[in-house]
């Protein structure tokens, strides 16, 4: 018998799981569907709408070479699984575009023909025997695995996918016959919503952002593409610029909306054709029909744009008269609903959110998890790309804080982890992308949020360069703010513009963007240099010696922040201290004595950023310089 083409059979979404043993569940993949079609030993990966995608997964086809078979027809989905058994369509996106590969399986949960024989009409408890006996029992490395359920016990199984990150689960009837399309004996139950959207315009970047402001999205309704609100979070800066080439490729006059949006956005959005489809998280639908807290997950290429609707979860279909399945026994208790006892912040879901943080200003969790909230449109051009070191604290201030360099432990699912060579080993770190990202850090009970001077798709070429200058206990403030004037007019000897902050302590930081084009070792000779230069300059006041006894009238010069793996406390970072201070961006010109080191706090920062209408720091991030290779060797001969 020929192999059947693959026509998927497609799950229904619900509100809640279904209860009984004969229904099997499986974990939710965040991936791309595909059919393993083998005809003759040769291997084709088809999409759900019928595209070829043989040529993007070749790993997936030498495995399926080696399972040994002539002819098959596999279902399943390729993700990318990350270290702690998540996957994540973020990273498969980027390794369609440079990003790693290791981590990519095709997870099978069905076998629709193998040796011969066609298995469509066939139970699925059947069908998965024979796919196990085929791919074998799930390994670590198994490029293709097969994909384990549980039986019964869908409350929870669902709860337990929630608790661990998960998208959610697949329910499935286990003595039902595969049948193309969506027809009941496939259920899908999510743990956060997520749907394909149009993309219909897109608004500027403001202040720091990039590339784009915000995605207008939509979906299509009778023909009309219906507008479903902007999406504004989930994009790294590499991301908003390659998703503004792509607009302006496909960009129109008038609005695909109908209606167009109103208001401003009506007026000031740009308009492009309606083509591309993106992948988007939210928490939920809005009584006017718009999403709330949405977050970017990538661009979909297996859909047609056409095809996407508003996703409503229904009630549990009607039992398939098809199916062969015994009465259902009686309901099991309902499972405990998740959210108890705890908060959803940025489609976070926040434990413990009445735990005290600090003492005064008394700040919750959920206190801190707001703020990060409410200010990340500032904060995530500052952190976006960059490994992280944190300060965790997870009895809050009032109990033991400590450094958390290497992410072994476990981290919520809008957290990336990236894996970096060091000198004797590997280390893994996190990435903050998105608001999601920086409220599931406040999740993990981390107080202080520390970056490299590097972006992890160019980790060995800094784009900035730190200077830390950190007073002795009995330095006077004034002298502080001298020492950052010093730095900077130094800086401009070489034709360098800096930017300085707050630290949130007693000191400030001077900052200055670079091209990345110069290595670590030079960034840091230079600071270096630097350093020496304003030491030589006045001993007495001066130092680049790291022992704090004996300098408590000394202000050090911190030039290791410069050093690989080094880090500095990110702009708008709370600190692990009374008070619960933030660093603080700010202009030059507001670097005077009437600026106390301790102004901005939790409290006091929003109200900061919403009486600001330029951002301080608007021309760092279109000041285009490099690191002359004279300007160490202009600096060892300067007398300051």
């Amino acid at each position: 018998m020929p192999v059947p083409l693959y026509k998927p059979q497609l799950a229904q979404l619900v509100k809640e799981p279904p209860v009984g043993d004969e229904w099997l569940h499986e974990m939710k993949y965040d991936g791309y569907r595909i059919g393993c079609r083998i005809v003759h030993g040769r291997v084709n990966l088809i999409s759900r709408t019928g595209k070829d995608w043989t040529n993007e997964f070749p790993e997936v086809c030498e495995a399926a070479r080696g399972l040994g078979v002539r002819d098959a027809l596999l279902d399943g989905e390729v993700a990318i699984v990350l270290p702690d058994g998540r996957t994540s369509f973020q990273d498969l996106q980027n390794a369609f575009t440079g990003g790693g590969r290791r981590g990519l399986v095709y997870f099978a949960f069905d076998l629709l023909h193998a040796g011969g024989e066609t298995f469509v009409k066939r139970p699925l408890i059947e069908r998965k025997k024979e796919l196990l006996r085929l791919v074998g029992k799930p390994r670590a490395r198994s490029r293709i695995r097969y994909s384990e359920h549980v039986v019964g016990q869908g409350a929870s199984v669902f709860a337990e996918a929630c608790r661990l990150h998960l998208e959610g689960i697949v329910s499935k009837l286990a003595d039902s016959e595969y049948r193309p399309g969506r027809h009941g004996g496939w259920v899908k139950t999510k743990c956060i919503l997520r749907q394909e959207f149009v993309v219909g315009g897109f608004t500027d970047p403001e202040g720091s952002r990039q590339g784009i402001g915000a995605l207008l999205v939509g979906y299509f309704d009778h023909g009309r593409l219906v507008f479903a609100g902007k999406v504004g979070t989930g994009f790294t800066v590499a991301v908003a610029r390659d998703l503004r080439k792509r607009l302006e490729a496909i960009e129109q006059a008038h609005s695909a909306f109908d209606p167009r949006p109103a208001g401003w956005l009506g007026n000031h959005a740009h308009w492009v054709q309606p083509t591309l489809v993106a992948e988007v998280t939210f928490t939920e639908w809005t009584g006017d029909g718009k999403i709330r807290h949405p977050s970017f997950q990538g661009l979909r290429r297996d859909k047609a744009a056409s095809a996407v609707r508003r996703e409503g979860a229904a009630a549990l279909p009607v039992r398939p008269t098809a199916s062969r399945a015994k009465a259902a026994p009686s309901p099991r208790p309902a499972p405990t609903p998740i959210a108890q006892g705890r908060a959803t912040i940025a489609g976070v879901s926040i434990s413990h959110p009445d735990r005290i943080m600090f003492p005064d200003p008394r700040l919750t969790k959920a206190d801190v998890a707001l703020f990060y909230e409410r200010i990340s449109e500032w904060m995530l051009p500052h952190v976006q790309g960059r490994p992280l070191t944190l300060v965790r604290c997870p009895q809050g201030l009032s109990g033991d804080c400590f450094f958390m360099k290497h992410s072994k432990v476990w981290a919520p699912a809008a957290l990336r982890r990236v894996s970096i060579q060091e000198k004797k080993k590997i280390g893994d770190y996190l990435v903050a992308d998105t608001t999601a990202a920086l409220v599931s850090l406040v999740q993990m009970d981390v107080l202080e949020i520390h970056t490299w001077n590097t972006r992890v798709d160019n980790i060995e070429q800094p784009d900035r360069i730190v200077f830390d200058i950190d007073p002795g206990s009995d330095v006077p403030w004034k002298q502080v703010i001298e020492s950052a004037h010093l730095v900077r007019r130094l800086l401009e000897t070489v034709d360098l513009e800096s930017f300085p902050k707050t630290t949130g302590g007693a000191g400030l930081h001077v900052v200055v963007p670079i091209l990345p084009r110069t290595d670590w070792s030079k960034c840091l000779e230079f600071s270096r240099a630097l350093a020496e230069a304003i030491e030589r300059h006045d001993p007495t006041r001066y130092t680049t010696a790291f022992a704090k006894a004996g300098r408590e009238r000394k202000i050090l010069v911190d030039y290791l922040r410069n050093n690989r793996t080094n880090t500095s406390v990110a702009a708008f970072s709370t600190r692990a201290r009374e008070g619960a201070p933030v660093s603080m961006p700010i202009r030059w010109d507001e670097l005077t004595a009437a600026l106390k080191p301790s102004s901005w706090n939790v409290r006091t920062a929003e109200r900061r950023l919403s009486s600001l209408r330029v951002d301080p720091w608007k021309d760092y991030w279109t000041t285009k310089q490099r690191l002359s290779g004279h300007a160490v060797k202009a600096l060892s001969h300067l007398a300051v």
